[in-house]
């Protein structure tokens, strides 16, 4: 276990409660159904049992926070923290318009220390951005009971997730070159390659760690016509969305993007293959 100052996740922080937060916050309903798939899988794995104290790790707009107080019921409780401040205003106001008991509060994760013996720890995709990872975990173990059980979603490789790389492939010649991405770094997809997250949990303190795959089509448009807010969806969530906002190519980007897109196109709406991780351990 290696010490972690409290600034040590700095830049993440301040990203998530720029402008990003706030786009995030703003498209909760269509994110949460894009995700509506893996999240019924990630509920179904991580199985919260009534009377259960359960920790939301990077819990957002508060879907899985509010899915999982509803299964432990008056008797449990459900925490979810997350640095952005959009996102938490935005789940709390779920939670009061559901009358739900979930609490929300703004804590890293990686340094969270008011509570401790959580029977349960769960995340769709908010563990893959510490700075430490080994460090974060520790410190997430140790909020844990013993016999307790984490379970979270986490991106497979980017190659295997067109919704992420295919604006990207389409818009290449419309965008400067993008610098080399070191996998390991902080980013949606540094928990991909399941040995360095076995290696990640191991050191941390967590046993009889394993790998579920979880594949879904990742829904980005809908509607009445759902190409235009599929390229909507490509503009504002992934990669490509600052990349062509700082390039100033929006115009011919939206073309581009809704003749691939159309390929994806069937009744239920534009889908995009999707690949994901399911990662379960225990304490």
């Amino acid at each position: 276990m290696t010490d972690m100052p409290p600034a040590a996740n700095a830049e993440q922080i301040e990203y998530w409660n720029s402008a990003v937060g706030d786009t995030w916050a703003r498209m909760q309903e269509r994110l949460d159904r894009s995700f509506t798939p893996l999240t019924a899988a990630l509920l179904a794995i991580a199985a919260p049992q009534a009377g259960e104290h359960v920790l939301d790790i990077g819990c957002g707009t508060g879907e899985v926070s509010l899915a999982t107080a509803g299964a432990v019921g008056e008797e449990g409780t459900v925490l979810g923290i997350d640095i952005s401040d959009a996102m938490l205003s935005r789940a709390r106001e779920r939670a009061d318009e559901l009358l739900s008991d979930a609490e929300f509060r703004n804590a890293d994760a990686a340094t969270f220390a008011d509570e401790t013996g959580f029977d349960l720890l769960i995340s769709r995709f908010g563990v893959m951005f510490f700075a430490d990872p080994v460090a974060a975990f520790a410190n997430l173990h140790a909020r844990t009971a013993e016999g307790g059980r984490l379970a979270f979603a986490c991106w497979q490789d980017a190659g295997a997730n067109p919704w992420a790389t295919l604006p990207m492939a389409v818009l290449a010649d419309l965008l400067p070159a993008m610098p080399p991405i070191d996998p390991s770094a902080p980013g949606p997809f540094a928990f991909a390659d399941p040995e360095i997250v076995a290696a990640i949990l191991t050191a941390a303190g967590w046993q009889d760690v394993a790998f579920h795959a979880c594949p879904f089509a990742m829904l980005t448009g809908s509607g009445d016509d759902p190409v235009a807010d599929a390229v909507t969806f490509s503009l504002r969530i992934g990669p490509a969305a600052r990349a062509v906002r700082d390039a100033g190519v929006g115009d011919i980007a939206r073309v581009r993007l809704a003749e691939a897109l159309a390929a994806y196109r069937s009744d239920g709406g534009v889908a995009l293959p999707a690949q994901a991780w399911l990662v379960t351990a225990h304490a």
